[in-house]
């Protein structure tokens, strides 16, 4: 499968032509296999993004968190975050249950060309590319820049050309060549200066480092068009909003939000703050838990709370981790090569404002999502 979708992506985008695209491309990054689920699961997570949106949108919504917008020296930069992603559990019962808001997701692009390659209808089926190049030059409206004829692009990331994922950022390159826009790919400390709009898959998700400082000034300028960009990610990816959204006290604090809540609840799950204030309850409660740094990305110093021993817990309480009620990964059994086997996937809803754009599953066995399992990988879901 690699080699046809390398050909795919060459057809679709001729400069990638003279990469080492087997190289750049995983055996395991495409799943052979597609998911299939009801309707009402994709109504759902639209349901959900709309919800959480509207908060975002809120003046009383960011007036609660202007102690923390302040305490980071953040500002409102007036844009929002291009290809963000919302990732999902299905319940025993069909329902969602949410894992995070990731405002730097990778492989909507890589989606969208796994779409046509495996000759799948598109789960929005509105959606087409050229919705990224509005996206993109409502956010240089939104930020107060000119979108006007060409302006120029940065992808950046820390070590790009390191990064499992460069690819995807070689077909971004084309799409955004293709719409008349000079792009470059650069290491976060060494983006050229003349970028007006930087496409940022950085997970120094606050800009925080002392390397990120020049971008962090950047940005708080306005001197670019940052997206994502940390002003984004503190309103609803950062994972303290999953434990104001499960907080009783939060919705009293905003009763001209409470229609929301329900919406939001139900998709949610419980999430709280491993403090030594609750450390006991959790210990107590762990088996039913899954514990997790507040700010880092995917499975990165995540136990199962079954799991976890007394003095790594110890070790992590006070430490910014929080303690989410743990939902299992749906499994579903395909017939591969070797006989029936049984796999794992979560869901992942890219989003732009309030729209879901595309979606896709993830394919896996292990204890976390992974490009290494055999018939793993990223699939097509299909909603009848």
């Amino acid at each position: 499968m690699r080699d046809l979708f390398v050909s795919h992506l060459v057809k679709n985008h001729p400069s990638l032509a003279q990469e080492n695209l087997s190289e750049l491309v995983s055996p395991q990054l495409l799943s052979p296999y597609e998911i299939r689920l009801p309707a009402s699961v994709l109504k759902e997570a639209q349901s959900f993004v709309e919800a959480t949106y509207l908060l975002r949108e809120s003046a009383p919504y960011q007036k609660y968190l202007s102690a923390e917008i302040q305490e980071r020296g953040l500002s409102d930069p007036g844009n929002k975050s291009i290809c963000m992603s919302y990732d999902f559990h299905v319940t025993s019962t069909g329902g969602l249950k949410l894992i995070e808001v990731n405002t730097n997701a990778a492989f909507l692009a890589m989606g969208y060309e796994m779409y046509q390659f495996r000759q799948r209808p598109l789960p929005v089926a509105d959606f087409d590319f050229e919705e990224i190049k509005r996206n993109i030059l409502l956010e240089m409206s939104l930020n107060g820049k000119s979108s006007a004829g060409s302006f120029s692009v940065a992808i950046i990331d820390e070590e790009p050309t390191q990064q499992r994922m460069y690819i995807e950022f070689l077909v971004y390159k084309s799409w955004f060549e293709k719409w008349g826009w000079p792009t470059e790919i650069y290491d976060y400390r060494n983006v050229n200066d003349r970028a007006q709009f930087i496409y940022n898959r950085l997970t120094d998700f606050y800009l925080s480092d002392e390397s990120s400082r020049n971008l962090k000034d950047r940005f708080l300028k306005r001197d670019v068009c940052l997206s994502p960009n940390p002003f984004e990610y503190l309103l609803l990816a950062d994972k303290q909003r999953m434990i104001d959204w499960s907080l009783e006290k939060f919705w009293q604090d905003l009763p001209e939000l409470s229609h929301l809540k329900s919406v939001v609840q139900k998709s949610l799950c419980l999430t709280k703050d491993l403090d030594s204030y609750q450390a006991e309850d959790i210990w107590a409660q762990r088996k039913g838990l899954f514990l997790k740094p507040k700010r880092a990305f995917g499975a990165k110093q995540s136990y199962r709370g079954a799991s976890i021993s007394r003095k790594a817990f110890d070790e992590i309480t006070g430490k910014d981790f929080i303690a989410q009620e743990y939902i299992p990964a749906p499994e579903v059994t395909f017939k591969t090569p070797e006989g029936p086997q049984t796999f794992k996937y979560d869901l992942r809803f890219y989003v732009y404002q309030n729209r879901i754009q595309i979606a896709v599953a993830r394919i896996y066995q292990g204890q976390v999502t992974n490009l290494r399992t055999p018939g793993g990988g990223f699939a097509p879901i299909i909603f009848e």
